[in-house]
């Protein structure tokens, strides 16, 4: 504290005005010690520095998610309610293991063909006729049954989602259409010999080819194609025939189709495979109409014959058993396939006869 100001101050003061003039003059004195002296130094608020001031949650946050390992992820299925994920493509990424499409494929074809046989309400004597002559078919053996039958009673269930689960196999087959395809073929073919896509049955299955992207066109050639194959199952002595491939159905990729080979060699091949064929056609095949025959290549009567190659070509590539076993057909369902290959070969002969075998 300083005492300078104020002893001059009062003795100032003292001098001229007595005592009275003494108070005054130290009081003078004291305030201008304090303005020279400045303002006193604090005392350090011991509560400043006790903690620092921890960071806001919001920083913190920030700073863990940019050192933090772990992430949270959001919902992303995209069959879930209200997601709006989306993938390379519509279906979503494709499983790249056929046998984990296979396996798919087998459980989704018996229980949409339970959910179709069911779709009037109750499971007739000729559906479950129809459902096991499929299984026949397809050579299941006595567990591959089992397990087709379980899946077929699981789609019989009223609370089966056969919408979610065609769209699942979409999304699993993407990128694999003939394999879509296959699996509709398989549908109607049930269907016809069950209900014969009377009542519910045909508008159900419209909206699965619908949602597998088959158009009405396209269906109905497939119900003409299988149509003509059921019949044939009905004539006499015909069943060893038919399960058995033509000969060159093997082979059914044309000729033209591989790199390098001519004009000459491609009509060689085609002729060598139509002819084996003809050796053993089946007696319903020979009942084939000519309009049939067309609606089975999905042409037109009068089509310029090119037209018709590149359609037969194009529907033994469809329906090719190789093809559709790496893209994860069952095995035991490539009978299936062997069969619409026989079919397509004879509808292809017979236009050709038609036209006196000319190109």
């Amino acid at each position: 504290m300083e005492w300078g100001g104020k002893l001059v101050g009062g003795a100032l003061g003292l001098l001229v005005a007595g005592p009275v003039g003494a108070a005054l003059g130290a009081l003078a004195g004291h305030l201008v010690d304090d303005r020279l002296a400045g303002p006193t130094p604090r005392k350090p608020d011991s509560s400043s520095t006790a903690k620092p001031k921890p960071p806001s949650s919001s920083a913190s946050s920030a700073r863990h998610d940019r050192t933090s390992p772990i992430h949270h992820v959001e919902d992303t299925d995209p069959f879930a309610a209200g997601s709006e994920a989306t993938s390379d493509t519509d279906e979503g990424p494709s499983v790249d293991d056929p046998k984990a499409v296979s396996s798919q494929f087998f459980q989704t074809t018996f229980e949409v063909m339970g959910k179709v046989a069911k779709c009037d309400g109750r499971v007739s004597e000729s559906d479950i006729r129809a459902a096991r002559a499929v299984m026949k078919d397809f050579a299941l053996d006595d567990l591959q049954v089992a397990h087709a039958i379980s899946h077929f009673n699981a789609g019989k269930l009223g609370e089966y989602d056969e919408e979610r689960t065609v769209m699942a196999l979409r999304r699993v087959c993407a990128g694999r259409p003939d394999l879509l395809r296959t699996f509709l073929e398989i549908q109607i073919r049930a269907s016809i010999g069950g209900s014969d896509l009377q009542g519910p049955a045909r508008p159900m299955l419209n909206r699965i080819a619908a949602m597998l992207g088959v158009g009405g066109l396209e269906f109905a050639q497939i119900e003409t194609v299988l149509r003509i194959r059921h019949r044939a199952r009905g004539n006499r002595g015909e069943a060893a025939d038919w399960n058995r491939p033509a000969e060159g159905a093997a082979q059914a990729e044309p000729a033209a189709r591989q790199p390098g080979s001519g004009g000459r060699e491609r009509a060689r091949s085609e002729r060598s495979e139509q002819a084996g064929s003809r050796t053993r056609r089946p007696p319903a095949m020979a009942g084939m109409t000519l309009q049939e025959a067309y609606q089975v290549l999905g042409v037109l009567p009068g089509a310029a014959m090119t037209e018709i190659t590149r359609a037969y070509r194009r529907q033994l590539s469809r329906h090719h058993p190789d093809k559709l076993k790496a893209n994860g057909l069952p095995e035991s369902m490539l009978d299936f396939a062997q069969q619409q290959t026989q079919l397509i070969i004879e509808a292809f002969n017979l236009i050709r006869e038609s036209q006196g075998d000319k190109q």
